[in-house]
């Protein structure tokens, strides 16, 4: 197989979307302004790395006025930073940062890439650590082998919790009122034709990765990939995130890989990682 790249944009699979800043999708329970603040954070993406003030405002639906007091607080805290040549504002070195302070204290990171490494001659393909956010998962962990298969994906990249063998994975652990309630207000999307698109067949899925303790995807988020996810846990049990393996959905057609040794896999290189995790004190 040629080597292919596919490249994932930071929020949505569906490239047309990657231009505007995250809606509203339901109503925000707390302090406005501080979560109004963390949306324009959260609009900086790998495909829309600056914004002008009227610009942000207009897609966040903030007043000019409201949103220029935001960034400006953000600039003054170091947040944001103003391009002098063309006025707009991309991120600043406070948000590297608190980056870097997450991947400190989270030994999951490097625990996951020293374990991925360690199977990269047995699985030349990827290896993804994600976590459940509110809406979607969030890779905290990538890893990308030498093999034919690319998919461009940085660290702090989000997928689709129904359509992706990790959201699926980490929806299984919560009860069926949680997964309605999200369905509520993030109702299904259909992003390739072999995307589910009822809340029907997301449940039947739910229950079956319950019963088997991993997830299968075949082509939801890309028609041409496939990829098998299980679950990470951490010191009492519980599911902390999960690992992802992925590979070319046409190699289980033509035999080149077993479906049922990628899941075996799965399971060891999770394992040892939780394992591994578990022993290490974060101080």
């Amino acid at each position: 197989m040629d080597q292919r790249t596919f490249s994932l944009p930071k929020r949505q699979p569906r490239s047309a979307e990657t231009t505007k800043a995250p809606r509203k999708g339901r109503s925000e329970i707390g302090n406005q302004s501080l979560i109004r603040g963390l949306r324009i954070l959260e609009s900086y993406t790998s495909s829309k790395q600056s914004w002008g003030v009227r610009e942000l405002g207009r897609s966040l639906e903030i007043n000019a006025a409201t949103t220029y007091r935001l960034v400006s607080t953000l600039a003054d805290r170091g947040y944001l930073e103003k391009n002098p040549d063309t006025q707009k504002y991309h991120l600043g070195p406070k948000v590297v940062q608190l980056a870097a302070n997450y991947s400190m204290q989270n030994s999951l990171i490097e625990i996951s890439l020293r374990v991925f490494a360690k199977y990269e001659a047995q699985f030349p393909y990827n290896f993804y650590v994600g976590v459940m956010g509110p809406e979607d998962v969030t890779y905290i962990a990538v890893y990308e082998s030498r093999g034919p298969l690319k998919i461009t994906t940085e660290v702090g990249q989000s997928v689709n919790l129904y359509s992706s063998a990790l959201g699926r994975l980490l929806l299984s652990y919560e009860s069926d009122e949680f997964i309605e309630k999200l369905l509520a207000r993030k109702p299904i999307e259909k992003i390739t034709p072999l995307s589910l698109t009822s809340q029907k067949e997301l449940m039947r899925q739910i229950r079956q990765i319950r019963k088997n303790g991993y997830a299968v995807n075949r082509g939801e988020i890309y028609e041409e990939i496939a990829a098998v996810a299980t679950p990470i846990t951490g010191g009492n049990g519980t599911v902390v995130a999960g690992v992802a393996l992925c590979f070319p959905l046409h190699y289980l057609e033509i035999k080149k890989v077993d479906l049922e040794e990628i899941i075996r896999l799965a399971r060891i290189i999770a394992d040892e990682i939780s394992s591994a995790n578990r022993s290490t004190v974060i101080k």
